[in-house]
C-alpha cells in the first residue's frame, strides 16, 4: 500500500457512518452534490434498505488538511459463492457517483478510491448502475478489465433553468414538439370532464397517508408491469416501500421528497414521487390507476412536476429511460448512462469463467466435441492466474 492510499478510510460502522453526518451535509453542500449523494438518502437507503438486507457497509472517505473531502457509499453483498461491491441506495433505478470536493485533483483522488474499493473492500466484483458517462469514474470503471456487463442507457433533463429565464409557462409549453405527446394541459381538460380533478402534495408529517399512497402506488406499478412485460425486483420490496415513506416522511433538507397525488372525484388517480436537491428536480417513480390507462393519467404527474419546477427556475432529470414523455419535456437533451459490472479479484474471474462455461459448452456440443473441451476449460480455469 503506497502513501497516497493511506489517505483513504473505508467506513464498516453504522456508527462511524453516522458520525460523518455533519461533514458529509458540509461537502454535499460545497460540491453541489446530487440527491443520491446526500447524506440524508444514504442513511435512510442503508437504515431501510441495505442493513435490512443483510449488505456490509464499506463507504470510502479521504480528508483533505483534515477536512472530508470525498465520500464513495458502497454496500457489499454475497450472492452464492462470490462478493459483489454496489452503490449504497435504494436498489432501484439510481444512478452512481461519488461525492468529491471543488479544488482537489478530481482525476488523481478518484483513481485512489477505485484502487480502494477494489483492493482494500474485499470483494469479487463492482456494480455500477447508470454511471455518466463524462465523469472520471466512468472513465477509470470501463477501462477496467475484464468487464462482464457493460450496457448503455440514456437520460433526459430539462433545462428550465434556462427557459424560465425567457419565457413564461404558456409560450414554453406552446414551443414543444407536440409530435411526441399531447400538449400540456390537454389531457387535464379531457379528464376534468368525467369529474373532479385535484391535485395534492401529501403531508409529509401524515406517514399513514403516505404509506397507503405508496402501497396503491407499487400495486398499480405491479399492474402495469405484469401488463407490458416488465418487471423490476423492487416493485415486490417491502425494503424499497418503506424507504419511500421514510424519505418521504424524513423533510430532509438536502434532499426533499415530495408524493404527489391526482385525485378524480376523490379517488385516487394517479401519484408520482419527485425530489429536489441543489437545483434539480429527480423524478422518482409514479404510477396510475390501470383502469384509466386510455387517459394517459400518468401524464399529468409528470405534467405536474415540470410545470413546479418552472416555477421555482429548477431543471428536471427524469432518469435513464426512452420513454416519448421524456424526449418531449426535455427537448430531447439527453447523456448516456452506463451500467458495468468489472471483475475485483482472481476468484471473481473464476466467478466470470462459470458463468460463461454453459455457453461455451453449448457451441461444443454444436461441434460435437463436448468432453474433451469441457475437460480442458476446467483444467485451464482452475490454473488461470488473476
Amino acid at each position: 500500500m503506497n502513501n497516497a492510499e493511506i489517505q483513504y478510510e473505508i467506513v464498516t460502522e453504522e456508527a462511524a457512518l453516522l458520525a460523518l453526518k455533519d461533514e458529509w451535509d458540509d461537502l454535499w453542500r460545497r460540491a453541489n452534490g446530487s440527491h443520491y449523494q446526500s447524506f440524508d438518502f444514504c442513511w435512510i437507503a442503508w437504515q431501510q434498505v441495505a442493513k435490512p438486507k443483510k449488505r456490509y457497509l464499506r463507504c470510502v472517505v479521504r480528508r483533505d488538511s483534515g477536512r472530508l473531502a470525498l465520500v464513495w457509499p458502497l454496500v457489499m453483498h454475497i450472492r452464492f459463492l462470490w462478493t459483489c461491491l454496489c452503490p449504497l441506495c435504494p436498489e432501484a433505478a439510481d444512478y452512481s457517483g461519488l461525492l468529491l470536493d471543488a479544488g482537489v485533483p478530481a482525476t488523481e483522488w478518484i483513481e485512489g478510491a477505485w484502487r480502494t474499493a477494489m483492493q482494500r473492500c474485499g470483494a469479487d466484483f463492482m456494480h455500477l448502475p447508470y454511471l455518466h458517462e463524462g465523469t472520471d469514474l466512468y472513465r477509470i470503471a470501463s477501462s477496467a478489465a475484464p468487464l462482464i456487463i457493460q450496457t448503455g442507457n440514456i437520460s433526459h433533463v430539462a433545462r428550465l433553468r434556462e427557459e424560465s429565464l425567457h419565457n413564461d409557462w404558456a409560450s414554453f409549453c406552446n414551443s414543444l414538439d407536440s409530435t411526441l405527446e399531447r400538449k400540456p394541459g390537454s389531457i387535464a381538460r379531457r379528464i376534468a370532464k368525467k369529474g373532479q380533478l385535484e391535485w395534492r402534495l401529501i403531508d409529509p408529517s401524515d406517514t399513514e397517508a403516505i404509506g397507503s399512497s405508496i402501497d396503491l402506488m407499487l400495486k398499480w406499478k405491479r399492474d402495469w408491469s405484469e401488463r407490458v412485460g416488465k418487471h423490476g425486483v423492487w416493485l415486490d420490496s417491502v425494503h424499497y416501500r418503506n424507504f419511500l415513506v421514510e424519505w418521504i416522511s424524513s423533510q430532509s433538507l438536502s434532499s426533499r421528497a415530495y408524493l404527489l397525488v391526482i385525485t378524480l372525484d376523490g379517488a385516487p388517480l394517479t401519484s408520482l414521487v419527485f425530489c429536489e436537491a441543489n437545483g434539480c428536480v429527480n423524478t422518482v417513480i409514479g404510477s396510475f390507476n390501470q383502469a384509466f390507462r386510455n387517459l394517459s393519467p400518468g401524464m399529468l404527474g409528470f405534467e405536474y412536476v415540470v410545470k413546479w419546477a418552472f416555477d421555482r427556475q429548477l431543471d428536471v432529470d427524469f432518469g435513464p429511460g426512452t420513454e416519448r414523455y421524456k424526449e418531449f419535456w426535455s427537448r430531447g437533451n439527453v447523456t448516456n448512462v452506463w451500467t458495468l459490472r468489472t471483475v475485483a479479484s482472481w476468484w471473481g474471474r473464476i466467478g466470470m469463467q462459470a458463468q460463461r462455461l454453459p455457453f461455451e459448452i453449448m457451441a461444443d456440443a454444436m461441434r460435437g466435441s463436448v468432453v474433451p473441451r469441457m475437460q480442458n476449460l476446467i483444467r485451464r480455469r482452475a490454473l488461470d492466474k488473476y
